[in-house]
């Protein structure tokens, strides 16, 4: 009876043992399938899925040791009967089966109910600026990364830098999962990003690109280089440039550049300077100023009145007689705005001769009337909801393991590193297609309806004075008298009144129009 007894419990110990390995073989299983195979994202969720692998096969081998001497015990002590031995064996089965049926149906129970999962983490959001674009990067990324199960930490600097540094280290304290920076200052990060990458949270450079440091994992940007060329195309294009050239024939042309300290403003002028180069070698177009290179365009911060300051000191120096060139090209819509006001100061009005070729950037709502109206030659159209999608994604892509959609691995240099780059293109606006602005539900038809001109003033017109015709004399018979020849004999002129039509007031035209307004400037 002993020798059947071990033997049971011979049979026991190797089931045991045989389900623990087999729980060991599908957990590596699961933990190579979820290996990284992009380069700079490899290694951490594997190595953190290895450990706890490694701890769950650990907890199982403990387990079938505790179970296996557990068994020798009954044994020492010693049971009445065979049976009574077997009894206990099979009661002890049944109960561990009934519990771990209670436990998958409670388990079953609690996905059922559930509709949505807890986050895997956070993913802090440091946005530079409280405006139009930080609105529109809000939102699609909070919707993005919730969909890729996580939640987004939001913050925003309001151009302050010391503020974001402070705001970054509140989400290393908060250990987030992944950090999505839009930089206030590029260059003055790279002590505060070590102390993410020490705590092993990855960075996603945003819009600009972080210099000075090997902590940034990846960056999204539009192609500004390649976009730079299609401005420059279209110069050509509107001012005829090539025909020009044939003829001999010439144009000023002065240019406002993005930030010095911006990557991607530095991309957007070289590639504009790539088309333009030959026509300014050539004579083709003449730069007064003689500012064409980023160096010398370029506005620091994109600062709106720093470019006011520089066009008109331009203007002034260069441009007495012409008051203005015949081409002024910029880097950013809120320069269009600015460049308009000097302008029209001048005494320069939209649709006159002397009214330049202006070109913008970013297709903002302001921007996109004043093109409407005229008084914007054209502006890109970069989808910013594309943008802060590619952004969120590529965090999201990064921590769970999946490819990250990188377009550039040669060009994007921070100074310490080639940045990995998700890119996105534009498209030109002008006053022939603005309207596909409203057909892709970017902006609402009433936000960039262009305004109506106000009714004129009725002018005054005297009455014409009513006359009485006599009627003309008629031959009479031979011998007979000639009758009068009639006359017109006019009548007192009438009193004409001296009051004063009134005018329609431009606030009472423009009634519905003032409907139609956004709620402000990008």
């Amino acid at each position: 009876m002993k020798k059947k007894t071990a033997g049971i419990l011979l049979g026991v110990m190797v089931s045991s043992m045989l389900l623990s390995a087999c729980g060991s073989n599908k957990a590596k299983e699961a933990a190579n399938e979820s290996v990284q195979v992009e380069e700079e994202g490899k290694g951490e969720r594997t190595e953190e899925g290895e450990k706890v692998e490694a701890e769950e096969t650990a907890e199982a081998s403990d387990t079938s040791a505790s179970d296996t001497g557990d068994s020798d015990g009954n044994v020492s002590e010693g049971n009445s009967s065979e049976n009574d031995t077997t009894g206990s064996d099979a009661d002890h089965s049944g109960d561990k089966a009934e519990a771990e049926n209670d436990e998958n149906a409670d388990t079953d129970g609690t996905d059922d109910t559930e509709d949505t999962e807890a986050p895997l983490g956070k993913i802090g959001l440091l946005l530079s600026q409280d405006d139009e674009n930080a609105s529109v990067d809000a939102k699609e990324m909070t919707d993005q990364i919730a969909e890729g199960s996580y939640e987004a930490e939001v913050k925003n600097a309001d151009g302050d830098a010391e503020l974001q540094i402070s705001q970054i280290q509140e989400c290393i304290d908060e250990e987030v999962s992944a950090l999505i920076i839009n930089p206030v200052d590029p260059y003055g990060l790279a002590d505060i990003l070590n102390t993410a990458k020490e705590k092993e949270i990855p960075v996603i450079s945003y819009d600009k690109l972080i210099q000075d440091t090997a902590a940034v994992n990846y960056y999204a940007s539009y192609d500004t280089r390649v976009i730079g060329n299609e401005i420059g195309k279209e110069i050509v294009k509107k001012m005829s440039l090539d025909k020009a050239q044939e003829e001999k024939k010439s144009y000023t042309i002065e240019f406002l550049m993005g930030s010095p300290d911006d990557n991607g403003a530095l991309f957007l002028c070289n590639g504009i300077l790539e088309v333009l180069q030959e026509y300014l070698d050539d004579g083709t177009l003449v730069c007064k100023s003689g500012n064409t290179t980023f160096d010398t365009t370029g506005i620091m911060r994109w600062s709106e009145s720093s470019a006011k300051a520089k066009l008109e000191s331009v203007l002034d120096e260069f441009y007495a007689e012409e008051k203005t060139p015949d081409i002024i090209c910029t880097a950013y819509d809120g320069f269009t705005y600015e460049v308009q006001d000097v302008l029209k100061s001048a005494g320069i009005l939209p649709g006159s001769e002397e009214w330049p070729l202006i070109t913008g950037y970013g297709s903002e709502v302001q921007a996109v009337k004043d093109v409407a109206e005229g008084e914007l030659s054209f502006t890109m159209f970069m989808d910013r909801k594309e943008l802060a999608k590619g952004g969120a994604q590529m965090a999201i892509d990064y921590l769970t393991g999946e490819k990250v959609d990188v377009k550039d691995y040669s060009q994007y240099d921070n100074g310490v590193k080639i940045v990995g780059t998700f890119t996105c293109t534009a498209q030109m606006i002008d006053k022939d297609n603005y309207q596909i602005l409203v057909d892709n539900g970017f902006y609402l038809a009433e936000m960039i309806a262009p305004e109506a001109s106000p009714m004129p003033v009725p002018e005054e017109v005297s009455p014409t004075p009513e006359v009485t015709v006599t009627p003309e004399a008629s031959l009479t018979p031979e011998g007979g008298e000639p009758e009068k020849k009639s006359q017109v004999i006019p009548k007192d002129e009438p009193e004409v009144s001296t009051e004063e039509v009134p005018a329609v007031k431009d606030g009472e035209n423009q009634e519905s129009n003032s409907k139609l307004q956004s709620s402000g400037k990008a």
